[in-house]
């Protein structure tokens, strides 16, 4: 399960993903999110695709 939020205060998002035991996987915090096209502005730290591409 997925479960986002936006922090009102200064329009960041956040989200956790939870694995079928019921624990936390994933957590990401201070996301910048572009409505159009769709897609975050702050880099992707957890992702190993973003990792790849970055040289880490």
């Amino acid at each position: 399960m997925k479960v986002k939020a936006r922090n009102l205060a200064d329009g960041r998002w956040f989200w956790v993903i939870l694995g079928s035991d019921e624990k936390p996987m994933v957590f990401e915090r201070d996301i910048v999110w572009i409505t159009f096209p769709g897609h975050r502005k702050t880099e992707k730290w957890l992702h190993d695709g973003w990792l790849r591409e970055q040289g880490r």
